[in-house]
């Protein structure tokens, strides 16, 4: 992989705008950039709880998703892009199906709490919530893959079925 960031300082944003790929230039405030900032503090979320995850394989799982949401990142900047497959999507719901198979029927709403693990997936997975709802926004006005939209959603009903498989203490049910 060659110096994708040569240059980290560009001022090129100084008067309120980004660059997207191809050369196009945004206002900061723009809906496509307020959902490309949500996945990145999504993708963010997730490094915090890959710090405190004990298990190998969901934190290869995560180190995945992070790799993935950079992907999406590439989707958003990108008309054209594609990135994000239905494999990706498949590949979401089969770990869905994996975990919830370990899991006791769900009968009430549960609080997001638990253990430092179990706490911050539910942080990301409210996080990976507001990326999507940014990226209905964005879709109104921006082209992309809209098979980013689907991959979000799934995404939020992993980590909520993880949050539910990591929490080491008895789930706190809303009542």
């Amino acid at each position: 992989m060659g110096n994708r960031l040569s240059a980290i300082m560009t001022k090129t944003g100084d008067d309120g705008t980004t660059g997207l790929a191809g050369n196009k230039r945004v206002s900061k405030a723009d809906e496509i950039i307020a959902a490309i900032g949500a996945v990145d503090e999504f993708n963010s979320a997730i490094g915090m709880a890959r710090v405190v995850c004990p298990n190998k394989e969901l934190d290869q799982e995560l180190n995945q998703l992070q790799h993935n949401l950079f992907n999406v990142g590439g989707d958003l900047c990108l008309e054209g892009s594609t990135l994000i497959l239905q494999k990706e999507i498949n590949e979401i719901e089969s770990l869905i199906e994996k975990y919830n198979t370990q899991l006791p029927p769900l009968k009430n709403f549960i609080l997001p709490t638990g253990s430092e693990l179990t706490a911050r997936i539910h942080m990301a997975r409210s996080i990976c919530r507001r990326a999507e709802r940014e990226l209905v926004a964005a879709i109104q006005i921006h082209e992309f893959n809209p098979l980013v939209l689907a991959f979000l959603n799934r995404l939020s009903d992993w980590l909520f079925v993880v949050a539910r498989f990591t929490d080491e203490t008895n789930e706190e049910l809303w009542c």
